[in-house]
């Protein structure tokens, strides 16, 4: 375990971010659709009629959304805006009393104004985040308040390491690698505490999430996945060319497999810790036994889990394929969808991967508490149903107790 936390302290040292200023290009900021400033802004009116100012003489008249809207900040020299704006096809419906941010722009007499660029959203965002929150203590109480915790860590540390080290140009696979060995170590022992069952956890999620690398590492290659599949990508690519795509497809498998890894690693380290100590005397192959009839039933279910949760995320591009009449053999040998398959696969490896793997390190941990010959501490089985030394590996029950 000391070697792991060495060589991510070493990770981390090399891997940190230059902390430098760096330059946002203003074509950038337009693509994506930012502005050097916002402004919050209310609207008092909102309809639709010909744009006043945007059509010619003769010409058919434009349709432009005729907004009236109050400015939040009263330090605004105009506090109250009309503005005309060319109806957006795609974009939403605005009416009185939505809450907007407005972008500057300039209208075509070349005078000063603003459209507006998105809603505002940080009130409803933030009581939505209040109310989950709220939720998970009330349930999981001080566990559930350390996961909180462990989440805005989580947050912190790709905001202000992950991603601004891959944009110095570092490898994005040491990045990776890096971020989930920090994060598994700290969320591990910090919502689940420190003991020998969590280091089994731990020590299974490290190699699972090692093997799903380099099963991704294999699968980019073979399937020679650039990583240009969609417009950001190549924005990406335009804008950041230090980046290698592949490798950040990789970073992704890494990244994103985690959080199901973790859980089935702390299911299984639980489990054979359930039975153990319900059976102190069970010896090292009962205990993976039994530990393994329990994994199989939760790779059952954590494999399709995996496999919509990549779908749900590509629900849009999947629609606009079909509505192309694309057949599912052109669909998947696409970059886009083949990266999310390589993802799916690698997460499925390292998931798969991670039962048999964390059931072996748990059942040699818990094997060794109660060494043969000494004596039993009181235990909830039922020694009437499965007297000691005469209860089969098999057919013997499993007995969970509440910690």
């Amino acid at each position: 375990m000391a070697l792991f936390l060495i060589f991510t302290v070493v990770g981390v040292v090399l891997l940190w971010p230059s902390g430098g200023t760096r330059e946002t290009p203003e074509d950038l900021r337009g693509l994506v659709g930012g502005a050097s400033k916002l402004v919050n802004a209310t609207i008092e009116r909102a309809g639709r009629g010909p744009c006043p100012d945007l059509t010619g003489a003769g010409a058919t008249p434009a349709t432009c959304d005729q907004i009236d809207v109050v400015l939040d900040d009263p330090a605004e020299s105009d506090s109250r805006l009309h503005l005309d704006t060319l109806v957006d096809p795609t974009g939403p419906l605005l009416k009185a009393g939505d809450k907007v941010r407005l972008a500057p722009t300039t209208d075509i007499a070349g005078q000063a104004t603003y459209y507006v660029a998105d809603f505002q959203r940080s009130t409803p965002i933030g009581w939505i985040a209040f109310l989950t929150a709220a939720v998970v203590v009330a349930v999981a109480r001080w566990r559930g308040l350390a996961a909180l915790a462990g989440l805005a860590l989580s947050y912190l540390v790709i905001v202000k390491f992950t991603l601004p080290s891959l944009l110095d140009g570092h490898s994005p696979v040491a990045v990776a690698l890096t971020t989930g060995t920090a994060l598994v170590v700290v969320l591990l022992y910090l919502a689940h505490g420190v003991s020998a069952r969590t280091t089994a956890a731990l020590l299974g999620t490290l190699a699972s999430m090692a093997l799903a690398g380099a099963f991704g590492a294999l699968a980019i290659n073979f399937a020679r996945i650039t990583g240009l599949g969609s417009d950001e990508d190549v924005m990406l690519k335009g804008f950041a060319g230090q980046l290698s795509l592949p490798g950040l497809v990789l970073a992704s498998v890494i990244i994103g497999s985690l959080g199901l890894i973790n859980d089935m690693t702390i299911t299984q380290a639980a489990a054979v810790w359930e039975v153990s100590d319900a059976a102190p005397q069970a010896s090292l192959r009962h205990l993976y036994r039994s530990g393994m009839r329990v994994g199989r039933d939760h790779i059952a279910s954590s494999v399709y889990t995996l496999v919509l949760a990549y779908a749900g995320a590509a629900l849009p591009t999947l629609l606009l394929f079909t509505l192309a009449d694309r057949s599912s053999t052109d669909l998947a040998s696409t970059d886009l969808v083949g990266a999310e398959i390589v993802r799916t696969a690698a997460g499925t490896i390292g998931l798969v991967a991670s039962v048999p793997l964390t059931t072996a390190i748990a059942a040699l941990a818990a094997s060794r508490r109660h060494p043969p010959g000494s004596p039993s501490p009181s235990t909830d089985i039922d020694t009437d149903s499965a007297p000691a030394g005469h209860a089969d590996a098999d057919t013997q029950p499993l007995i969970y107790r509440s910690s």
